[in-house]
């Protein structure tokens, strides 16, 4: 469902600035009774509403416009009256009749009584009076002025005349306003011409001096009811025509209200967009593809208040009520009119060059407003979803491009993990066979030092003992060589017996010793060849390290790698899934519209056929008199303005549709982008990192900052590149202060609105007080 946003009522802030106005003038005031006459449609209701905001007194009630006469009451000092339609049907006429003092038409049911609704400001219904003519005319509400409101398109017929003669029978006090319905996105005038507007102005001249003489001369002021054009001019004219007091306070009155209102209204607009911007903050996209997520239809909402405020191109101030003015001019200066009377047949003539006009110029420009305005429009859109769908082929084609490249990429990596995983193994089994053939051979010289050791020692003792010995026989030598004794034979003997041992022993000790010397050094060769061994072993071992750091790197590489490509993937196909639906509901919106104009257009022909066809050669002969003919043909005619009137409108509505959704593109665009901001997506980092399910964060910042670059690109036409655009007013928000993790949108409001100013630049103020502006 849509966020409901409340476009601040014009008729509201004028009314409650009048009230507030009068609050400073004593009750026992005189009332100014302002009347508002003329057809059905001619903009009365609204120039009621742009000078005093009358419809927040009608918004209270339904207004029946057959039979009651609306009288707006402000608490004092002033009454508008607004009155039924005149000249499209005569009971109705007369009401309007009854309400102004004017002889009823005869030769149609006279009225006898009337409803008289009272708008009052907080009355929650109108105070509903049931009135005879005479209970009417004893209230005494005698017009201070009456607007006569004219759509100078129209021809201003017999009855017209009629009306206005027995009007000025009993009324002078009359401003004629000429309101100049314009295309309210150019604001150029698609209906009154020049000779339209002659035409009127001589007709309600000749009128005017034959009722009140030559010297009176009509007042007549062009203006644009619905953009205020021209209501400067009407207002200086009803000040001079109200005079005296009356005529000070309604100037009083109105420019008090024409200088507050703008202020206020901009104030109220911008309540509310920061109302619809604190809302959008505290959304979260739903994890849908479609384009009526939140974000998306507070989009929507978004653009349908902000093309419904009553902002105009800009235009040159008051250009039509100028034209008016000098064409109105041009008459009274001309005064031959006034010395010589159109025959009858000049003004059948006159009809059916009007209708020829009609039929001949008016369908022309409906054909171009028609192609410019539709026509044109559409192919813009077929255009733009042709180029969308293009961009998003070409979108999809570097999508699959850059995904097949980070898969090679990854399959790189694979590859590359796959031969330092065939190098690793390699190099275990390598240092498996080195150890396997280092151990025993470790073991063996070990073995081999424990043996050369022990025989080591053993040596050891016996040379100690063959020592002992020697220096045994060494001493007993010396003995011998002290003494002066001779030697026994026994002794002599034994002695030779000792040296021959110990000789032997040396001799034996020696080669031992040798052989252990020898023994010694392979041991310590075998050690140096071991120690070699282990080197090679340990830088085997080290490579291998090295490869597994490798390894190891390759691998976090391949992992995060792994997970960029699965984010990547995964937003692109969220992406593809917001263009596809994003394309097809472009598509249908454009083919349902299609269907919607084509439908109309015939509708349109087939009822300005039906318009045509009375209007044949033989036209007089259905009429007893060329008058009757004048008046029927002047009917025809003005109803076949007011069906293309209502055909005009609807071609604008149809190119307001197809604008509308030329937009929904780029807001959904837009929308997706802070969509995919907002957006988390968690992966399974135990395996190949497939998606497991997403966190949708609230928009916040990226929520207000999308709605505030949509308002300003509807209002205005910014050059610079989006991103960049984007970026400034995303600086431009953060400035404002710290958004909170999980926001409310009380708190969001009141950041925004403590800090609004810094939100809208000076030009969105001056373009909202356009809406309300008074030229």
């Amino acid at each position: 469902m849509y966020f409901q946003l409340k476009p601040p009522s014009i008729s509201k802030i004028r009314a409650k600035f009048i009230i507030e106005k009068l609050g400073n003038y004593p009750r026992n005031i005189d009332n100014i009774n302002l009347f508002f006459t003329g057809r059905t449609g001619a903009g009365k209701t609204t120039l009621s509403n742009r000078l005093l905001g009358s419809d927040y007194f009608l918004s209270t009630g339904h207004q029946d416009c057959t039979k009651e006469i609306n009288l707006i009451e402000f608490p004092i000092g002033l009454k508008c009256f607004d009155t039924p339609g005149v000249c499209s049907d005569e009971l109705l006429e007369n009401y309007n009749r009854v309400a102004l003092g004017i002889n009823q038409i005869e030769d149609c049911p006279i009225v006898e009584d009337l409803t008289l609704a009272r708008y009052r400001e907080n009355c929650s219904a109108p105070q509903e009076e049931n009135l005879s003519i005479s209970e009417f005319v004893n209230l005494k509400f005698q017009p201070d002025l009456i607007y006569y409101l004219i759509a100078p398109e129209k021809l201003f017929t017999r009855g017209d005349r009629q009306y206005l003669r027995d009007l000025l029978k009993v009324h002078q006090n009359v401003i004629y306003v000429f309101n100049m319905f314009v295309n309210k996105q150019t604001g150029v005038s698609y209906f009154a011409k020049e000779a339209n507007i002659q035409d009127t102005a001589t007709q309600i001249s000749k009128v005017h001096h034959k009722v009140l003489g030559q010297h009176s001369q009509p007042v007549i002021i062009g203006v644009n009811c619905f953009t205020g054009e021209g209501i400067s001019d009407l207002l200086h004219q009803s000040y001079i025509m109200l005079k005296g007091n009356k005529g000070k306070l309604f100037k009083e009155l109105i420019q008090y209200q024409q200088q507050k209102t703008p202020d206020e209204y901009v104030n109220q607009v911008k309540q509310e967009l920061i109302r619809l911007y604190a809302h959008g903050a505290c959304q979260r996209a739903t994890g849908s593809d479609t384009c009526d997520q939140p974000l998306h239809l507070l989009s929507y909402s978004l653009f349908d208040f902000l093309v419904s405020l009553p902002i105009q191109s800009d235009q040159d101030d008051n250009s039509i009520a100028e034209q008016v003015n000098n064409i109105v001019s041009d008459v009274f200066d001309n005064q031959i009119f006034e010395k010589k009377s159109e025959s009858l047949e000049d003004k059948f003539e006159y009809l059916i060059r009007s209708k020829e006009y009609i039929f001949t110029e008016r369908i022309e420009y409906f054909n171009q407003l028609i192609k410019t305005s539709v026509f044109d429009i559409q192919k813009q859109a077929y255009d733009l979803r042709n180029q969308e769908f293009e961009e998003w082929e070409i979108e999809k084609e570097s999508v699959k491009q850059k995904l097949d490249e980070d898969w090679d990429s990854i399959l790189a990596i694979i590859q590359k993990l796959d031969k330092l995983n065939t190098l690793l193994e390699s190099l275990n089994q390598e240092i498996e066979e080195l150890i396997d053939e280092y151990n025993p051979r470790i073991d063996a010289n070990n073995s081999r030092y424990l043996d050369i050791s022990s025989r080591r020692h053993n040596f050891n003792s016996r040379f100690d003992r063959w020592k002992d010995r020697l220096d045994k026989y060494n001493a007993n030598i010396d003995r011998i060589n002290r003494s002066s004794s001779r030697l026994t034979y026994e002794s002599k003997r034994s002695l030779d017996r000792e040296s021959d041992y110990l000789e032997q022993e040396r001799s034996s000790i020696k080669s031992e010793d040798s052989y252990l010397e020898s023994l010694e050094t392979e041991y310590k060769k075998n050690v140096e060849c071991l120690e070699e061994e282990k080197a090679t072993i340990k830088t085997k071992i080290d490579q291998r390290d090295a490869k597994k750091e490798e390894y190891g790197r390759q691998k976090k590489l391949l992992l995060n790698k792994l997970k960029e490509y699965n984010i990547f993937k995964k937003n692109a196909q969220d992406e593809s899934k917001f263009w596809v639906e994003l394309i097809k509901n472009f598509n249908d919106e454009l083919s349902a519209l299609d269907d919607k104009i084509e439908q109309r257009i015939e509708e349109i022909n087939l009822h300005i056929q039906e318009i045509r066809n009375p209007l044949s050669k033989d036209y007089l002969e259905k009429f007893t008199t060329i008058e009757d003919a004048i008046d029927e043909l002047q009917e025809l005619i003005n109803r076949c303005l007011d069906e293309m009137a209502v055909f005009e409108n609807q071609i604008l509505t149809f190119n307001q549709e197809l604008n509308y959704c030329i937009f929904k593109v780029n807001i959904n665009k837009r929308v997706t982008q802070v969509l995919q901001k907002t957006t988390e997506h968690y992966f399974d980092e135990t395996g190949q990192f497939d998606y497991r399910f997403s966190h949708y964060h609230y928009f916040g910042k990226h929520g207000i900052t999308v709605l505030l670059a949509l308002t300003t690109r509807i209002f205005f036409d910014i050059d610079q590149d989006y991103d960049f655009f984007y970026s400034d007013l995303l600086q431009k928000v953060e400035n404002l202060g710290s958004f909170p993790e999980n926001p409310t949108e009380a708190q969001i409001y009141n950041l925004l609105y403590c800090n609004y100013s810094l939100l809208f630049e000076p030009a969105f103020d001056n373009k909202i007080k356009q809406a309300v502006m008074t030229n």
